[in-house]
């Protein structure tokens, strides 16, 4: 009872003193409500994202900034603005301040926050107009190699209650109202908006097949920015966003039997890139690349074998009939368009969903995790590449369609309708553009550069982006205008053109050609980019992969006449 009494008797203390020192500056004191201002007391940061025009409404120079105590300005000011930064202090210590019309979202736990499963957290999130959200949360570590970085992505679970028995839908920053969102770190995003843009732009280019039937159903995400505070901690830009699940798809539920379907393309396998077919266990919430993810009430991967294997194995006339109804292709051909627009090299099987809406309806990808992408690779590094095609085992078969109303004809077809209209240099360069402004005026890059010291904000990147996409566009206008004949005139396969062994290798590769004269070789990981090439002379040769990772490649031969390729498994 007495700690109780002194600690009310602090409290009190404290208070009086904010307001006799608040009514001292009164003059030139500028006062934030609670809910805008965020202090980082460890790293000296202060953030505060109340409207910059109600900030600024009175003329009069401020001296002195009323938040938890009274700041002093270094220099006063008249106006306040959102792309600069200012000097306060409070007492001994010196704050960097800052003014920004982002959101600010806060997650304060007493637990360590894990890969699975979730812990019991607070959620605050407080836009610039005063709306707020506040809420019991559960929050764990989300994505695979991005764990790998410091900064990491979270997985938001909203619970009406604190062990997570009871959820709650919230709707988030316009998003769709739901229990569960997702928070991108973008960390290897040199600019923080790739994938922001990216997921926009698919939404511009394609509407989902049943939109008449489901008008809620959307195939992709939405994403909106946030600045996250962790435990009090700043801890810089994030991309909250919206789930691929079920109901943002509108699939249809489960009712004696699998109805609508989801599969997660969460590993580089055989299956998700139609190049292997692994034996199914019923058991496994995975298979060959793939994640079981609706329907939840029972694991049954025969349809999704069937199709794999009816890619993989059909024969060409079966595969030319039969291939409209298995797989939507009309999403095929805008998805194989946008994979090599954005020359997504992480995505051509791994970081895709493949869904069906209900039984006897075909399959169709969507897009997920699209950061790697228009110049840079999964590590956010550029790669300056645009002169390659990226495909997978479907896409292969799908690309020697030359028939009437076929893949290639619809593939030139919508190729040349976008490159009217969406798919310009200055349409996408312009969303860029936008994104950058907007983070750039609220000086959203400087505090990055606080919260991640390793953090550079490189002000090349607009122009590097600019003439790639400009050299991106001008190679895919070539391939995607070739006509039929010419893109299926080499042979796709000869038996007895390429053999390899020891096959799962290790250090050393053999490989034996049926070619005369020289041809080459070339050794590509799933994702499609070259690790190795070589120009062969002999019948037989011996390759040294020691430096090429454990993992499942594809190896390509290719002469005057063919082309012949095969798997290879790393150990």
């Amino acid at each position: 009872m007495r700690k109780t009494i002194t600690n009310h008797v602090s409290c009190l203390l404290c208070l009086l003193l904010f307001i006799s020192a608040r009514s001292t500056f009164a003059g030139d004191t500028l006062t934030v409500a609670p809910r805008f201002y965020h202090v980082d007391r460890a790293n000296k940061i202060i953030v505060i994202n109340q409207s910059i025009t109600a900030l600024n409404g009175n003329p009069d120079r401020k001296g002195h900034l009323a938040l938890d105590s009274v700041y002093t300005f270094a220099q006063p000011v008249t106006t306040l603005r959102t792309d600069s930064s200012y000097q306060v202090r409070s007492g001994n210590a010196a704050y960097k301040l800052f003014f920004t019309q982002l959101p600010v979202a806060h997650i304060d736990t007493r637990y360590t926050i894990m890969d699975a499963p979730s812990v019991y957290a607070q959620f605050q999130l407080v836009e610039a107009s005063g709306q707020q959200v506040q809420s019991n949360l559960g929050v764990e570590f989300r994505g695979g190699y991005s764990q790998n970085f410091p900064k990491k992505s979270y997985e938001l679970s909203f619970w009406n209650d604190t062990v997570g028995t009871a959820s709650r839908d919230v709707t988030l920053l316009g998003m769709r109202t739901d229990n569960k969102y997702n928070l991108q770190a973008l960390y290897n995003e040199p600019l923080r908006f790739r994938s922001k843009v990216s997921n926009a732009l698919w939404q511009e280019i394609h509407q989902i097949y049943y939109k008449n039937l489901e008008p809620d159903a959307k195939n992709g995400i939405a994403m909106e920015y946030v600045e996250l505070f962790v435990n009090g901690e700043y801890r810089g830009i994030y991309a909250l966003s919206e789930r691929v699940d079920r109901k943002q798809l509108k699939l249809k539920k489960y009712n004696n039997g699998i109805l609508g379907e989801l599969y997660k393309g969460s590993d580089w396998g055989g299956a998700v890139t139609f190049t292997g077919l692994p034996p199914v266990d019923n058991n496994s919430e995975t298979w060959g690349g793939f994640e079981y993810k609706h329907p939840e009430e029972q694991i049954d991967w025969t349809n999704l074998y069937t199709f794999v294997s009816f890619v993989q194995n059909s024969t060409e006339a079966d595969f030319m009939t039969n291939y409209k109804q298995q797989f939507h292709l009309g999403n095929a051909v805008d998805y194989y368009l946008f994979l090599n627009l954005l020359r997504a090299t992480d995505n051509t099987g791994k970081n895709i969903y493949i869904a069906k809406y209900k039984r006897n309806e075909p399959y169709y990808y969507v897009p997920w995790d699209l950061d790697g992408v228009f110049g840079t690779d999964y590590t956010g590094g550029n790669t300056g590449n645009v002169d390659d095609i990226l495909t997978n085992g479907m896409y292969s078969r799908l690309t020697r369609d030359c028939s009437a109303g076929g893949f290639r004809e619809a593939l030139q077809t919508r190729w040349n309708a976008l490159r009217a209209s969406v798919i310009t240099e200055q349409h996408i360069m312009a969303k860029f553009r936008a994104e950058y402004d907007y983070l750039n005026a609220n000086n959203a890059y400087a505090r990055e550069q606080l919260a991640w010291g390793d953090y550079q904000h490189d002000t090349t990147q607009l122009a590097y982006m600019t003439g790639w996409l400009r050299h991106r566009l001008t190679y895919l206008d070539n391939a995607f205008n070739q006509s039929c004949a010419a893109v299926t005139s080499v042979k796709t396969q000869t038996d007895g053109l390429l053999k390899l062994y020891p096959n799962p290798a290790n250090d050393y590769l053999m490989v034996e050609t049926g070619a005369a004269g020289t041809c080459q070789l070339s050794i590509r990981d799933l994702s499609g980019r070259l690790v190795q090439q070589t120009t062969l002379t002999g019948k037989q040769n011996r390759l040294d992969i020691g430096q090429l990772r454990k993992g499942v490649y594809v190896v390509t031969l290719k002469t005057a006449t063919a082309v012949a390729t095969e798997k290879l498994v790393i150990n």
